[in-house]
């Protein structure tokens, strides 16, 4: 059977949004070790804004919200020009929540200086994986011995 989809999507872990002209592709929470992580996303905008802030909880297995989220944005993500912003590629926005887990979701509220504020369910994927591996910051070598 060759049949196609009616619906189109990109074929990616991670999920897209837009937030007035900011276009969000493919976010998504990296962790290479349980209660720690970071953002990974591509992000465009033909409107100059900022990503100030990011909040969130962990969704644990049982439907319930775990533990809030710090998040810590080293320096608003500056965004514009129809210039292309990958996350992964700068100050990464780093996350820590005793429930953050490779395998759950993830409800994050990501907040923008002129977009406003977005709250969008995404995927906590292990960064262990090989498809991961050149992304920092890199596992930490475990001394021999």
């Amino acid at each position: 059977m060759n049949v196609q989809t009616n619906r189109p999507y990109t074929p990616a872990e991670g999920v897209n949004l837009d937030v007035g002209a900011v276009n969000i592709r493919n976010l998504l929470v990296l962790t290479r070790t349980e209660g720690q992580g970071f953002l990974s996303a591509s992000l465009l905008s033909s409107d100059r804004d900022a990503l100030v802030a990011v909040s969130g909880t962990p969704i644990k297995a049982d439907g319930s919200e775990g533990a809030a989220f710090k998040a810590t944005v080293p320096d608003p993500v500056a965004l514009g020009n129809g210039q292309l912003v990958v996350l992964t590629q700068r100050n990464l926005i780093t996350i820590s929540s005793a429930d953050l887990k490779p395998g759950l979701t993830a409800r994050l509220v990501l907040q923008f200086s002129t977009a406003g504020e977005a709250t969008v369910l995404v995927p906590i994927v292990d960064a262990n994986q090989p498809e991961y591996a050149t992304i920092t910051p890199s596992p930490s070598s475990t001394p021999s011995g």
